[in-house]
């Protein structure tokens, strides 16, 4: 399905954050495309099916380590959505809301913890959102909009080593 909705996968994957986008010490642990269900698990194929979401490719980073560390390692989700047109993209990032359901749409396999605090934070030229997670993890979520494709990253990790000024530059890497 995928490739009959980009006419070609490779297009996805090389929109998505490779390793020279990155900070160093982080290693890809998965990566794949997506279908409508698969991004929509939370909140539905349906809904994304009528708001054009065609198919999807992410890609899962994780900080590696070499001992044991108490805080979280620093997680990376970049992703991108595929879109019938460009309108049918700028609309879903101008009215994604703030809540877990939808924005697990703009990450592959990483389920928001029930508790999670949603707060939208200014940044230019992209949606973020800051989450709070119960067990003290922070993940910075962005959002843009760039022809039909909805780019995001989730940038997870302890508070002081993550912030949603590090997502975007990831962000604006991509794809470029």
């Amino acid at each position: 399905m995928l490739a009959a909705c980009s006419g070609d996968p490779e297009l996805l994957a090389d929109r998505a954050c490779q390793e020279e986008h990155l900070p160093k010490g982080l290693e890809r642990l998965t990566f794949g495309n997506l279908s409508r269900s698969e991004m929509g698990r939370e909140v539905g194929a349906a809904p994304l099916e009528a708001a054009g979401v065609e198919g999807g490719y992410f890609a899962y980073w994780k900080e590696r380590r070499d001992r044991l560390e108490s805080d979280p390692p620093i997680e990376i989700v970049c992703q991108v959505v595929a879109f019938r047109d460009g309108g049918e993209a700028s609309r879903f990032v101008a009215e994604l809301p703030a809540n877990a359901d939808w924005l697990s749409v703009t990450v592959a396999g990483i389920a928001l913890a029930e508790g999670t605090g949603i707060e939208e934070v200014a940044a230019e030229g992209a949606r973020a959102f800051r989450l709070d997670e119960p067990d003290g993890k922070i993940r910075h979520a962005v959002a843009v909009a760039r022809d039909r494709f909805v780019l995001s990253v989730h940038l997870g990790g302890p508070e002081g080593a993550v912030s949603v000024e590090a997502a975007i530059a990831i962000l604006e890497t991509m794809a470029r």
